[in-house]
């Protein structure tokens, strides 16, 4: 019987459409056929400096073709990548190499100095662990393109079991700390196959950052239908520049988060640029505002607008098509194909239509779990079916609607955030005696981030303060957009604060608390 393995979509691709262009990225632009030999280079090359299937690999790098290289080179050498977000500062960094147990950490060399920082605690990576491309690296490290050129393009004579995980993504969990959600060649295979949006005439635009998922998925979509992907630089969201693009580059499709969308909108002249070659648009990773969606539409006619919920553990399980997008509003849709689910209570019973409870899914591209966090994989299933915390309900169309979550993440711009990182951090600033860290809701981002302290006695801290403190040592997505300064927090019997109760006074009238 077939395998469903990754590399085998670039194989096919590459055999039947070798002049077709594969990637673009700024002024370059590949091939199907070119974009395989230099995959085909850096597996062997790989393989060659001793790494074995099984083996792990960090990432750390801006969007980029050479992103897509890494993701295609381990698929065929049978290696599992740990893709870092490029946001991150040192300990975060740290966290995800040695969590990962990555013994080989390929970067751009725009991080040289985050690297250089965090080596000496990198538990498992041997000071000839290190592969840098785009500029220089230490002196011991290897050079990506020397690395490529010493290698044979030909097909690497591996074996690969399709269970084997391709990537591991890593997302924020109910400890505030990442968890590494395992994701085989045969679970990605399967959902690139069954999302109905692609064809060789596809162009698609790629913005979000290639470690999360959404892009590490459009992008094998990309690759197995013989697409083209446009990838957008990281670094900035150029509304106009997007236009500019859809508009040179005859762009077909393009995921998008609710914040890009509305920022789009934003630009003044956009009647002036020429959008009619997108047929299909989706939006997902978080709500999508009503006023938002009728924007959409009225701008962008020629397309069709989907939208989707899904989590990097479950894949995308529920899709709303074009021709529910006003009848059924504010809906993430129905089941995708081959999806199910359900929405259970507190007990874990089913849930009648209308009756709010958690969504639990199974679909074809499930992951497999947590990487070594079984405490996790025990909260997150229920049977075979998986759960992310988000809560739910089901009309008795069949149509689900995403009303809350069920822990206290945050989801702004697109980017899941833990508050419970932030309010360990603010917790020891000497001036901060109590802190609560809640998503607030906000018109651009859908969902800002804000610290509600109560200051130390008898001291003075401002605003400017507390997020100079935040920023100096976390990724700046997650450091708070405002603050404010109560005396007092709610507190449960036990001494815990109540963050549903602080919630609350910041999202009251709204009937959505997403």
């Amino acid at each position: 019987m077939p395998k469903l393995l990754v590399g085998d979509a670039l194989r096919a691709s590459a055999c039947k459409l070798p002049d077709k262009t594969a990637f673009i990225f700024k002024d370059r632009r590949v091939s199907y056929q070119d974009f395989e030999e230099r995959v085909n280079r850096l597996a062997n090359g790989l393989r060659t400096t001793g790494y074995r299937p099984g083996d792990h690999i960090a990432v750390l790098a801006f969007n980029c073709i050479e992103y897509f290289e890494i993701l295609f080179a381990c698929a065929k050498a049978g290696l599992v990548v740990a893709p870092i977000n490029f946001r991150f500062v040192g300990p975060e960094i740290e966290y995800i190499i040695n969590h990962s147990d990555s013994i080989a950490l390929i970067y751009e060399a725009h991080f040289r100095e985050a690297v250089r920082d965090c080596r000496s605690r990198l538990e498992k990576i041997g000071r000839d662990g290190y592969i840098v491309f785009g500029g220089q690296g230490e002196p011991e490290d290897t050079d990506y393109e020397s690395l490529l050129a010493e290698s044979s393009p030909e097909d690497p004579p591996i074996e690969i079991d399709e269970k084997l995980t391709w990537y591991i993504g890593y997302t924020s969990g109910t400890t505030g700390r990442p968890k590494g959600a395992l994701r085989s060649h045969r679970a990605n295979m399967l959902l690139a196959m069954h999302l109905p949006y692609f064809s060789e005439e596809t162009t698609n635009l790629m913005i979000m950052p290639i470690f999360h998922s959404n892009s590490i998925w459009f992008g094998l979509i990309g690759v197995l239908f013989g697409a083209t992907t446009y990838i957008y630089p990281s670094g900035g969201f150029n509304s106009r520049e997007i236009l500019e693009i859809i508009q040179r580059e005859k762009v077909t499709f393009c995921s998008m988060v609710p914040t890009m969308y509305s920022l789009m909108l934003m630009v003044e002249d956009k009647d002036r640029f020429d959008t009619s070659s997108l047929e299909t648009l989706l939006c997902s990773s978080a709500p999508l505002m009503t006023q938002t969606k009728e924007a959409i539409l009225s701008y962008f006619k020629t397309a069709k607008l989907f939208e989707g919920y899904g989590a990097t553990e479950i894949g995308g399980v529920t899709s709303l098509r074009p021709k529910d997008q006003w009848r059924k509003i504010r809906s993430c849709g129905m089941a995708a194909p081959f999806c199910r689910i359900r929405i259970l209570d507190a007990d874990g019973n089913e849930c009648r239509p209308g009756q709010v409870g958690e969504l639990f899914a199974i679909s074809p591209g499930m992951f497999e779990g947590y990487y070594k966090q079984p405490e996790a994989d025990e909260k997150a299933f229920r049977g075979p079916y998986a759960s992310v915390g988000d809560l739910a309900k089901m009309d008795e169309e069949g149509f689900f609607h995403i009303v809350d979550r069920k822990h206290d993440m945050i989801i702004s711009g697109g980017e899941n955030i833990y508050p419970t990182e932030i309010d360990d951090l603010l917790a020891k600033h000497p001036k901060v005696q109590q802190v609560a860290v809640v998503g607030v809701p906000d018109p651009k981002w859908g969902e800002a981030v804000k610290a509600v302290i109560v200051p130390s006695p008898g001291v003075e801290v401002t605003e400017e303060e507390i997020i100079a403190y935040c920023k100096q040592h976390q990724a700046g997505y997650k450091c708070p957009k405002s603050v404010d300064f109560w005396e007092a927090l709610p507190l449960s019997p036990m001494g815990k604060i109540l963050k549903r109760e602080i919630r609350a006074k910041y999202w009251e009238g709204r009937e959505v608390k997403i």
